[in-house]
């Protein structure tokens, strides 16, 4: 996986390239040790996934570093390639149109009426009340209604702003352990079926990951197989989701332009000194395509190829599909590992007050998801 990268990263001579293999070997290391911990019986048993023994030691790799009075050497800045991990690992999350098939119309009923709207709503929410900034507020209420890091960086690219990604999906994959121990649990409680709950765990746990965990722990094979298909279900909104949002920011960056070289014009006009610039304002398709996550395209391609060129050799779709999958979570590991790196002691005490407000608005943004979610999936799964 490494090569490959590298191989990729030279051949367009990006920054720092040379220096790669050795941040990547550091990187890749860390996600091997995040992957055996997470894979210990004992420490499974609290849900401790491979993303947050990654973000932990990514933060304490760094902070010691910062500790030592040092600065973070470039081959390790050079491979805390976050996006590029995390877009990776969405390319290769092959959708399999076999079996989404049997279940689809009910999976996007559970994953497709609440979450957009939920999605604008509580975006609003945090800028609107909460004055966290529009950018910051619509990451984190991307990232809890659709599936965690991915919409995150989805939606960060869109904006401009994938530097903005880090805090929101720190404190998402830290809150959402709660929902993967306590939901199954309350399920079993309240006498839910198994697609029911499965369906649920689907809509309302934000990581792909998370959401076969929490099924795992309800100990039903329905629940798994079904809380699979709405996830899947559910990535899919990422596409469409991150154009709508690169064109709506596109379009109100531009909007914003204008005003600041009216209210220019008018205030120079005022005092006698205008003089024009001609600076030529950028088209809005333009400034849409270079905000549009390329990887999108990538993700459709991959849906394409594994749904046309396989054929219909169930086994030979399962273990493509599975080590698709597999790969898919290496890479999500590592983006978590370089979100990690991305974290700071300092910049957290600085901002402290910004990490109440968006603490605060993820809870109230999952308790909602929680209960409409809860009710959509009765609903499709009982009466559909």
């Amino acid at each position: 996986m490494g090569l490959l990268l590298w191989l990729c990263m030279a051949s367009v001579r990006a920054v720092g390239w040379q220096l790669y293999p050795i941040g990547y070997l550091v990187v890749f290391f860390v996600s091997l040790v995040s992957k055996m911990l997470a894979s210990n019986v004992v420490l499974s048993k609290a849900s401790l996934n491979s993303s947050i023994w990654a973000i932990i030691f990514g933060f304490l790799l760094r902070n010691i570093i910062d500790w030592m009075g040092r600065k973070m050497p470039k081959s390790i800045k050079v491979a805390q390639q976050t996006e590029l991990y995390i877009a990776t690992s969405l390319v290769l999350l092959c959708i399999d149109i076999a079996v989404l098939r049997p279940l689809a119309p009910r999976a996007l009923f559970v994953s497709w009426i609440d979450t957009p709207t939920l999605f604008m709503v509580v975006a609003i929410l945090g800028w609107r009340i909460l004055k966290i900034d529009k950018q910051t507020s619509i990451i984190l209420s991307g990232a809890t209604f659709i599936c965690g890091s991915s919409a995150a960086i989805a939606l960060g690219s869109s904006m401009g702003v994938p530097h903005k990604t880090q805090m929101p999906i720190a404190i998402i994959s830290i809150f959402t352990i709660p929902s993967i121990i306590a939901l199954p649990y309350i399920a079993k409680h309240l006498d839910m079926s198994p697609t029911v709950s499965g369906a649920w765990f689907g809509g309302c746990v934000d990581s792909t990951g998370g959401v076969i965990a929490a099924a795992s722990i309800y100990g039903d094979k329905e629940a798994i197989d079904t809380s699979a298909v709405v996830k899947m279900m559910q990535n899919v909104l990422i596409g469409p989701l991150s154009v709508i949002v690169a064109w709506g920011w596109s379009k109100y960056e531009l909007r914003m332009e204008r005003r600041r070289e009216e209210e220019e014009l008018i205030s120079s006009s005022e005092m006698g000194t205008y003089s024009p610039k001609g600076k030529k304002s950028e088209k809005v398709y333009v400034l849409l395509w270079r905000r549009f996550p390329k990887f999108v395209l990538g993700f459709i391609i991959t849906a394409i190829l594994f749904n046309t060129v396989l054929g219909d050799d169930a086994e030979l779709r399962t273990n493509v599909n599975n080590y698709c999958f597999y790969v898919s979570e290496w890479f999500s590991t590592m983006s978590f590992v370089s979100i990690g790196l991305g974290l700071t002691i300092n910049e957290m005490k600085r901002n402290i007050r910004d990490l109440g407000k968006l603490c605060s608005l993820y809870i109230v943004a999952q308790m909602v998801d929680i209960v409409v979610t809860a009710l959509l999936s009765w609903i499709a799964f009982t009466f559909m």
